[in-house]
């Protein structure tokens, strides 16, 4: 068994003698050194006239990552792990350890740093640790694959509800089954006079992701987290804060059976800052006769929540936006806009998914035969329930060729598409397609954002428009990357491609080139949205990749003036 002592004899040799040089009387663990390659060395620490036993675990790609120091009888407060008891005494970023420390450094130094923090006073504590929370739900793990989401509906819970009965909606996709996956749509209170009232119902949006079949579950208050961390602590956890609580009745799976009792006590979620925490605790028993258990931590599903990780720019909860083109660009666009939580986003386009375009499309071979309207409804209804999708499938200009009975026309369809929104978006690349679009949104006094890619994915244009403003048009870009005001992106000279099997005409161009072109006009999108007061005018952005492929983009910016030449803009 190869270990680190065998890479780094002379570093294993100078581990030891920096003990013995601190004073410290540590001792080889040489069994499980033998037995598992393990390098583990007990000793003690004397500390304000007590002797503390201590452990020195070494990780096996030790120097390059830190050991950990295990104090197997101290119970703290804080910055310990209250089951494993290793304690907390460097920033968790790596950055934090540097290859040339030692484990004798961390003993001598830094545990007595933390405990002299303890015993003193909080605001201290507070002022040197790092600004964040210790949640102790983070301490009981679960089983790959399942979850449990809590909607913020649950997470209002009121500190005097102490126990109830609640459910767990699932998918159509995802039913009920042993490995639960699922969401809390809904909870009730149970008072030891029997009587119950309604606490929480999630909402509409996530109610019908999860509203397909659900399963019931026991849930109690506790004052503190669990002390154990296997299911059956938890269920006796449950079971002491209301009797019968911790032994759920079983119910039907797809796969077997299941009972789900959860706890809910306060865990700090910011430094200093105490919110409910959840985990559930599941017993399974499959047709065969298997019985195992497990424990699911509450996942946080909530609009505030998911936008902590987004800066201000990129929330988009209060927009909506009309795209056009659901192709190798405007695929990612929208995927992105979802990312970053817009509110609504109406797509708009006519084409199946092709065997063939995978290669540069935001998803592979389950998709192809479907319409991309079809495909990005289901993808961003299953996985981003907080966006409403809405699907336009229409193929611009096919009112010419259509001889059958309708109910509406095709200025009918765009006014309902751009009516209510905030900004259009044209991932089209049909110059015709983007005339209409600018025409149709100026109209409405509508910001325009077109995003295009040039023949073998060599470059790309990312142009702006506002109207009213005192700057040019899509007509005036047009003129201007005629006259080479504005320089055309750079282009591939060879031949377009036809596919086998494909009607029309494409260029090559790989998926992970085009990402750049992309990914820039979703920033303009989210400027646009996010500050439309911080910058008026419409501008161009114009991308070029080099030749050598490793090479980094380039992108120019140009304002987009009016044309003397644009009839629109001329006067």
């Amino acid at each position: 068994m190869k270990t680190w002592v065998d890479r780094f004899p002379e570093r294993f040799e100078y581990e030891r003698e920096q003990f013995v040089a601190r004073g410290l009387n540590f001792e080889l663990d040489e069994q499980t050194l033998d037995d598992l390659g393990l390098v583990v060395l007990r000793g003690s620490l004397a500390h304000q006239g007590t002797e503390i036993r201590l452990e020195v675990h070494y990780p096996d790609f030790f120097p390059y990552l830190r050991p950990e120091v295990v104090a197997p009888d101290l119970e703290l407060h804080r910055h310990q792990n209250p089951f494993d008891r290793n304690l907390c005494l460097l920033d968790r970023s790596t950055r934090a350890w540097n290859p040339s420390d030692t484990g004798a450094w961390l003993v001598a130094e830094r545990v007595p740093h933390l405990l002299e923090l303890l015993e003193g006073d909080e605001s201290e504590l507070q002022a040197a640790e790092v600004p964040q929370g210790e949640p102790a739900s983070v301490y009981f793990g679960g089983i790959p694959g399942a979850v449990i989401f809590l909607p913020a509906e649950v997470l209002t819970l009121a500190k005097d509800a102490r126990a109830g009965s609640g459910r767990i909606g699932c998918t159509a996709l995802e039913p009920p089954r042993i490995r639960l996956r699922g969401a809390v749509v809904e909870l009730v209170e149970k008072g030891r006079n029997r009587k119950t009232r309604t606490l929480a119902k999630v909402g509409s949006k996530l109610s019908d992701r999860f509203g397909a079949q659900s399963l019931s579950f026991r849930w109690a208050r506790l004052d503190s987290a669990p002390e154990g961390r296997a299911p059956e602590d938890v269920f006796k956890a449950i079971d002491s804060a209301r009797p019968g609580f911790g032994s759920p009745p079983w119910q039907a799976a797809a796969d077997g059976q299941i009972a789900i009792s959860a706890a809910v006590f306060p865990e700090e979620v910011e430094q200093g800052q105490l919110a409910d925490g959840w985990i559930f605790a599941v017993k399974a028993r499959t047709p065969g006769g298997g019985k195992f258990e497990y424990i699911i931590r509450g996942e946080r599903l909530t609009d505030s929540d998911l936008a902590t990780r987004l800066p201000f720019r990129a929330r988009l909860a209060d927009h909506q936006v009309a795209l056009v083109g659901l192709g190798a660009l405007g695929g990612e666009i929208g995927i992105e806009l979802t990312k970053a939580g817009i509110d609504e986003l109406r797509g708009l386009d006519f084409d199946h998914v092709e065997a063939g375009t995978i290669v540069r499309w935001f998803t592979g071979l389950s998709a192809v035969g479907h319409l991309k309207t079809q495909v990005m409804e289901s993808r961003i209804g299953f996985d981003y329930p907080f966006t409403e999708f809405k699907p336009f499938t229409h193929q611009l200009g096919g009112s010419a060729v259509t001889s059958t009975a309708r109910t509406e026309t095709e200025l009918d369809v765009m006014d309902r598409f751009l009516t209510g929104v905030d900004l259009v978006i044209d991932a089209t690349a049909e110059i015709g397609v983007q005339q209409l679009v600018a025409a149709l949104a100026d109209e409405r006094s509508l910001p325009q954002v077109f995003v295009s890619a040039t023949e073998g994915a060599q470059g790309g244009l990312v142009a702006r428009i506002r109207p009213g403003s005192s700057s040019g048009c899509w007509l005036c870009l047009q003129w201007h990357l005629e006259t080479g005001s504005i320089p055309l992106p750079a282009h591939e000279q060879g031949p377009t491609e036809q596919p086998r099997g494909c009607a029309s005409l494409t260029f090559t161009g790989a998926g992970f080139d085009l990402l750049p072109i992309a990914a820039q006009g979703t920033r303009v999108a989210a400027a646009t949205l996010t500050e439309p007061e911080e910058d008026s005018s419409s501008q161009v952005f114009v991308c070029s990749l080099p030749d050598e492929p490793a090479h980094p983009p380039s992108w120019q910016s140009f304002p987009l003036e009016a044309h003397p030449d644009c009839p629109n803009c001329s006067g």
